[in-house]
């Protein structure tokens, strides 16, 4: 049975390719977001059509999560792929050869926004499925395929989903790593925003600065390049004393990335935000991480007088990063003994005829909402990071093809097909 399925894909590479198309063909950036209702329910009827039961959730209004079930005979197990439909936004001052969501393509690759990241990957999980379907197999375990929303933004829609009960044993997140297996590490934002309880005007500033000036006060942009130097040394700190295999040493950062302060220049800078992202190692947990980030600046605080006075506010994560300015993205770690991974390695090298590649994801992905609900997952999907978000984004057609063949092998495999 394995032969005919891996020929009916072989077989049915141009309905793979137009099923690609036609996903890449929903415009569906985010932001500006609010445009996967049609893309879903599209989806929707794909999934009814090979014998899944589906279900839809609002996100937000009008921006539906999508499920889509097709239980096997026992049902003592669920394997499930999950992906995001929507992409990364195109600006207009961008210079693409072509329409972005008018796919194309030629000898060698699929065109578009989206083909990378990660309707390829979407369209290779679903074509898995559909050979299973179209050949009669008969499955044991059940399989689910979720479709999110929001994925680009940091928005919770496979948490939803978790959280909503519907969940699974072993987990494929098929972004593109380029068929390469493996985890990632975890991103949170922060928000440290600095106030002072007073406010000034610009002439009495030497007044604060100076020793017997009579006014005690401060700069609120200057006592944040106090934090934000005690953040770098933080970091530095952490490029020593942490590692993790497959990652440089550095990789788990904390990076000051927005920053906001002051009113204009007849005033002292009464208020100061400085918006972070931090990146930590796949063995890591983010409490512990919070934990350690709030202690150092506890400590930084401590040891200036007037931040002793009036400590910072620290907001970390959010449930979306336009709409609540904030994002998190839990770490994920792949044990290569598990037997889910090595029955996927197994398969990998079965079906495509050479030894998998693991890796660490360099980027993030909701894989790490399953890794943190205790559900084993891995990244693993066609496609090359390089080309996610980029002009003229483009995936390759052979990949897509394997991808499609790993999949369906592994879910005969892992689901006892007959």
């Amino acid at each position: 049975m394995l032969e005919r399925i891996l020929q009916a894909i072989d077989d049915s590479s141009d309905g793979l390719l137009e099923f690609a198309g036609k996903l890449i063909g929903f415009a569906t950036p985010d932001p500006p977001a609010h445009n996967t209702a049609e893309v879903q329910k599209w989806l929707a009827g794909q999934l009814q059509a090979i014998g899944m039961k589906t279900e839809m959730f609002d996100l937000y209004p009008d921006e539906p999560l999508l499920v889509g079930v097709k239980p096997g005979r026992s049902g003592h197990r669920t394997l499930v792929f999950n992906g995001h439909v929507d992409v990364a936004q195109v600006n207009p001052d961008e210079k693409w050869a072509f329409e972005p969501f008018a796919p194309r393509t030629d000898s060698r690759y699929l065109y578009g926004r989206g083909s990378a990241d990660m309707k390829g990957g979407m369209a290779a999980a679903y074509w898995a499925l559909k050979m299973l379907a179209d050949l009669g197999v008969q499955l044991d375990c059940t399989v689910m395929y979720q479709s999110v929303i929001g994925e680009e933004a940091g928005e919770h829609g496979t948490k939803t989903l978790l959280d909503k009960g519907f969940r699974g044993d072993f987990a494929i997140v098929p972004e593109p790593s380029e068929l390469k297996i493996g985890g990632q590490g975890g991103v949170v934002t922060m928000w440290i925003i600095v106030r002072s309880p007073k406010t000034y005007h610009d002439g009495l500033r030497s007044r604060l600065i100076h020793a017997g000036g009579g006014l005690e006060g401060a700069s609120a942009i200057e006592k944040m390049v106090h934090i934000l130097q005690g953040m770098q040394e933080l970091e530095r700190h952490w490029a020593v004393t942490k590692s993790y295999p497959g990652l440089a040493p550095g990789a788990n950062t904390i990076n000051p990335a927005v920053i906001k302060g002051g009113r204009h220049p007849a005033f002292i800078a009464d208020e100061c935000s400085l918006w972070y992202t931090i990146h930590y190692l796949p063995n890591e947990r983010l409490e512990a991480v919070k934990s350690e980030v709030l202690s150092h600046l506890q400590a930084l605080c401590q040891a200036d007088p007037w931040l002793r006075k009036n400590p910072p506010e620290v907001i970390f994560g959010g449930s979306s990063m336009f709409r609540d300015r904030g994002e998190i993205f839990p770490a994920s770690e792949v044990r290569l003994e598990d037997p889910q991974v090595q029955l996927l390695g197994n398969t990998y090298k079965k079906v495509l005829g050479r030894e998998p590649q693991s890796m660490v994801w360099p980027s993030v992905s909701d894989a790490g909402w399953f890794a943190e609900a205790g559900i084993p997952v891995v990244i693993c999907g066609p496609g090359r990071l390089e080309e996610a978000h980029a002009i003229n984004e483009k995936i390759e057609i052979s990949q897509l093809a394997e991808a499609a063949k790993l999949y369906a092998a592994f879910s005969y495999a892992y689901c006892g097909g007959e």
